[in-house]
């Protein structure tokens, strides 16, 4: 392996330690093979397609089916209205057994296509679908995506217009939209082993749970500390999108991305990477 496929190694590994001690935990706290083993075979089929993408010198940005991208997006997250949901929750998209929860994987996506609009097509557009994007957030409810998306896009928003008013007024819409998503909560039970993972962690004992809580913390340092020359921005809205959704899982009952149950953050979580890893390295070999 050369200097440059271990660099790119990297942040595909950096997935592993959280994603191990939650099967770990799991396993020692009797669920069954059937729920964990589900995260060690998507961490393994995801690691080996980011590999496969990071050494693909593919334009994205020159593809002819970029511009449905972000309405393919949008339109994924309204179809989770169509389904019955699960106590007036609406945040899933079953295919045969498997639900998919859609925001976990398309928000990354969606960050990434509105700072292109942004840069694009303008404020106004960037704004209208941003605003649709938190409506349906706030009505699937889901307090921790909806915060994950607003906090980013309304710096990435705010840093596109000279007005202080316009600023202003965008800050607080989408101050209000996060307000109002933490009053008006779900009620969904938590699940031991995707929203109480960390209880588990710490039932193997107290260096399993310090071990725990940095496999998490250090899953945002690729974006924050070492983005890709060019796409610094977006990379660290990136960062920010995944230390909120990390700490949400602290004063609500939300999935703790890759170290619970659930192949949706993994998956989101490796699109974000191939995203990184194409921007860092590929785009410097073309």
């Amino acid at each position: 392996m050369n200097a440059l496929s271990l660099l790119k190694f990297i942040p595909i590994a950096i997935t592993i330690p959280s994603i191990a001690i939650g099967a770990l935990a799991m396993y020692r706290n009797h669920v069954s093979i059937a729920i964990w083993s589900q995260n060690i075979a998507c961490l393994v089929l995801m690691s080996f397609v980011s590999l496969i993408m990071a050494n693909h010198k593919f334009n994205v940005n020159k593809s002819k089916y970029k511009k449905f991208v972000l309405p393919a997006a949008l339109g994924l997250l309204i179809l989770t209205f169509a389904s019955q949901g699960i106590a007036g929750v609406h945040r899933w998209i079953s295919i045969g057994a498997v639900k998919l929860n859609i925001a976990m994987i398309i928000l990354p996506i969606i960050l990434i296509e509105l700072w292109n609009v942004l840069k694009t097509k303008g404020l106004n557009l960037g704004f209208a679908i941003a605003f649709v994007i938190l409506l349906v957030l706030f009505f699937q409810p889901d307090a921790s995506q909806l915060t994950g998306f607003a906090v980013p896009m309304m710096i990435m928003l705010s840093r596109n217009t000279n007005s202080k008013v316009i600023s202003f007024l965008i800050i607080s819409a989408f101050s209000l939209f996060v307000v109002f998503s933490w009053i008006y909560l779900d009620n969904l039970p938590p699940v031991n082993y995707v929203e109480r993972i960390l209880n588990m962690v710490a039932n193997m004992g107290f260096a399993w749970l310090i071990l725990g809580v940095i496999s998490l913390v250090i899953l945002p340092i690729p974006f924050l500390l070492f983005p890709p020359k060019n796409t610094e921005s977006i990379s660290k809205y990136i960062g920010c999108y995944y230390i909120i959704i990390i700490l949400s899982t602290l004063f609500g009952n939300f999935p703790v991305p890759l170290m619970g149950y659930g192949i949706s953050p993994i998956i989101g979580f490796y699109i974000s990477l191939m995203w990184y890893l194409h921007s860092k390295y590929v785009k410097n070999e073309v």
